[in-house]
């Protein structure tokens, strides 16, 4: 079973999908959004209109994952997976963000479907009972550069127990389930396990005051001697488990990364104005760029689902820091083109502003990014 393929549940959403000309704001949608109508429509009217609340504090991001699952979107397939998250990223990037979060936790458990974690969790995380929280950067950092891991599993007493501290993790939201990767001294190699918020020993630092990204529940976990037994272990191999889960991990991050661009741009267009012009061909460059990585991460979502491991690792990676970079050059855009009014703080453009700047630092970082794909030219 492929990791985009969760484990044992059927696909309601992903049924004849059909492109939804125009959003209710009358401009158009991505590309990529290609969505049931109907989910089309819920998904904005659910995270339109709370998005000011969602920035403020005023609203949870679990109650954005519970819409999502009651939708039946953490049961679809990755190519509606991508779209969703676009949809949800055009309104809010917080919101979007914690649905990769979770749609990740998912499949995490789905690579590991005989585990213990994946038949006590997964159900739970699908129907939005649990939120599912990924503190997989670190690892993932350490397949692609050889990054050390932050976080040991020992032997203490005759069982295994994690040591260490992850320096960040999302939806840290209880109850929540986890899952991390750890150095073994058992093995000299790493595993990754799966926890819940209840685990001994496992705590939750105060959560920071982020930019644009306060309500996804981000802090780090401090892990002293918390016990994990055979069926909190999805994996013993971390390099061939983050092989087999970096493409709906890039590709999520993708898709929330595409639907700010797609919002910013459609902003930009929508306030040009009578001084607009010398903006228009940049504004144009940028649009025709939206459509090609549109396309892209439509087609390469289509693939990972359907092929698996068959996409070359740097086209992953590259379309991750393009379409990371049309969305800070989209809202620098839209902040030009809206003019002084769009840094009040609380306006729509304002909090797009905050949400690009966050994009640079999400791991894989910008520089990461850059610095692998260099190594790989």
């Amino acid at each position: 079973m492929r990791a985009s393929d969760p484990v044992g549940v059927a696909d309601p959403v992903a049924t004849a999908s059909v492109r939804v000309a125009a959003s209710p704001e009358g401009r158009p949608t991505s590309p990529a959004a290609d969505l049931p109508a109907d989910l089309a429509v819920a998904i904005d009217a659910f995270f339109g209109p709370r998005a000011a609340d969602v920035d403020a504090g005023r609203a949870s991001v679990r109650e954005g994952i519970v819409e999502l699952a009651r939708l039946g979107a953490f049961a679809a397939d990755l190519p509606t997976v991508v779209a969703v998250v676009a949809r949800v990223a055009r309104h809010d990037l917080a919101s979007a963000f914690s649905a990769w979060a979770h749609r990740m936790a998912i499949e995490y458990l789905a690579a590991a479907p005989e585990s213990e974690a994946a038949s006590c969790w997964g159900a739970d995380l699908r129907a939005g009972r649990r939120l599912g929280a990924t503190a997989m950067a670190a690892g993932t950092a350490h397949v692609l550069a050889g990054s050390p891991l932050p976080v040991a599993a020992e032997r203490s007493n005759g069982r295994l127990v994690l040591r260490g501290r992850v320096p960040w993790a999302s939806n840290l939201l209880p109850p929540f389930v986890v899952v991390t990767a750890a150095v073994s001294d058992a093995t000299g190699g790493a595993i990754v396990v799966a926890l819940t918020d209840d685990a001994p020993g496992l705590r939750i630092e105060p959560y920071p005051d982020l930019l644009a990204l306060g309500a996804t529940g981000s802090s780090s976990i401090v892990l002293d001697g918390v016990p994990i037994g055979e069926g909190d272990v999805l994996a013993r191999d971390l390099g061939a488990f983050v092989e087999r889960i970096l493409p709906p991990f890039l590709l999520v991050q993708s898709a929330f990364c595409l639907g700010l661009a797609d919002r910013a741009l459609d902003e930009a267009a929508a306030h040009l104005g009578p001084f607009g012009d010398p903006l228009r061909p940049e504004l144009e460059a940028a649009e025709a760029e939206r459509e090609r990585l549109a396309a892209e991460l439509a087609g390469l979502a289509h693939r990972a689902s359907n092929e698996g491991h068959g996409i070359a690792r740097r086209d992953l990676l590259a379309l991750r820091l393009a379409v990371a970079r049309l969305a800070g050059d989209a809202v620098r855009l839209e902040l030009a083109a809206v003019g002084g009014r769009a840094f009040v703080r609380g306006h729509p453009t304002e909090r797009r502003l905050r949400e690009a700047a966050f994009l640079p630092i999400q791991s894989p970082t910008e520089v990461l990014l850059r610095w692998l794909l260099a190594r790989a030219a």
